[in-house]
Order: structure tokens, then C-alpha cells, then sequence
């Protein structure tokens, strides 16, 4: 059933315009790269403040306050492009195991988002009262460095795996019998 929604997705007039534009797919793929420049420079920089290993003589909350805009521009950005580049080849990523586990480390983004949001994200500010950064703020930005690190990861493997070709139904034109 997933095979056939994405199979179906791919070959929308939309997805399938992209893929075909000599232009557009690569304009989004450079976006994609933009957003996750922007991104993940703000989640790199908030996690070392949070782990006391950068900026040290600002606040917690005033970085994690400056970098929340720019962070979710970049998150959207990222968000956007990369949507747009797997519709318009679906199939493809349907069978590559760097993007299933991309989608895994991706839920497990969200779920330490949900775990540490009241503690650490949400009210920085208390944060910044503690004689010492608290071990919940440590472990929260730890492993969002782990997990953005490993998507990353995950998202530079995606190229380098072949698409099972007797598996994909690309659209492709049929030759013609005149052809040579």
C-alpha cells in the first residue's frame, strides 16, 4: 500500500514536471542545502551553549532566544525542499535504507523535542538561575547533536545507494520500433 501511494505521488503532473526540469530539481536541491547550513548552524550553536562548551558569557536563554527565528526559517526551508525532492522521486527513496533510517532518526528527533521541551526548551530562562548547567539540558542537547549529526548523515548516504532499476517503474518512454 505505501509502495503504490508513493509510486502514485512520484507520477503526479507536479512531481513529475520537477523531476523533469533541468532547473527546479536542482535549485531545490541547493535550498535544501541552504536550509540545512542555516539550520543546523543554529542547532549547533544552541546545543554548545547548552553543553557550556561555547558563548559561555551569554546567556542560555539569549542564545536560545536569537537563534529560534533563524532556526526555523532554516527548519522550514529544509522542511519544504526536502518534501519537494522526495516526491518527485518517491519510489527511489522508498527502497533506500538511508532514508528509512533518516525517517526513524527523524521521529526520534521528535520525541526527544517532547521529552525535553518543558525542561530545557520552553523556559530557558530558568536555565540561566542554575549555579551549574542542569545534567537534563546536557543530555537534551547531547543527544540533539547525535541525532542531527546522524541525519545528516543519513541524508549525504541517500545518494550513494542505487535504486533497485527491475524494482522502479521511472517513467520512462518507450522506443519506438523505428528507432535504431
Amino acid at each position: 500500500m505505501l509502495l503504490s501511494f508513493v509510486q502514485w505521488l512520484q507520477f503526479t503532473s507536479f512531481f513529475t514536471a520537477l523531476r523533469g526540469s533541468a532547473y527546479v530539481y536542482p535549485i531545490i536541491m541547493s535550498l535544501h542545502m541552504i536550509g540545512i547550513a542555516l539550520f543546523g548552524g543554529m542547532v549547533l550553536m544552541t546545543d554548545l551553549r547548552l553543553l557550556g562548551w561555547a558563548m559561555r558569557k551569554r546567556s542560555i536563554s539569549d542564545v536560545v532566544d536569537q537563534f529560534r527565528v533563524p532556526k526555523r526559517w532554516g527548519l522550514l526551508l529544509t522542511v519544504t525542499c526536502g518534501i519537494l525532492m522526495f516526491g518527485s522521486k518517491a519510489e527511489e527513496y522508498y527502497y533506500n535504507a538511508f532514508f528509512r533510517t533518516k525517517l526513524i532518526l527523524l521521529a526520534l528527533v521528535l520525541v526527544q523535542e517532547l521529552v525535553f521541551n518543558r525542561s530545557v526548551y520552553a523556559n530557558p530562562g530558568a536555565l540561566d538561575g542554575a549555579p551549574n548547567i542542569p545534567g537534563t539540558a546536557k543530555m537534551a542537547s547531547a543527544l540533539s547533536l547525535l541525532l542531527w549529526t546522524s541525519i545528516a548523515c543519513c541524508g549525504r548516504g541517500i545518494g550513494y545507494i542505487e535504486p533497485p532499476l527491475d524494482k522502479i517503474h521511472a517513467q520512462l518512454l518507450p522506443r519506438s520500433p523505428h528507432e535504431g
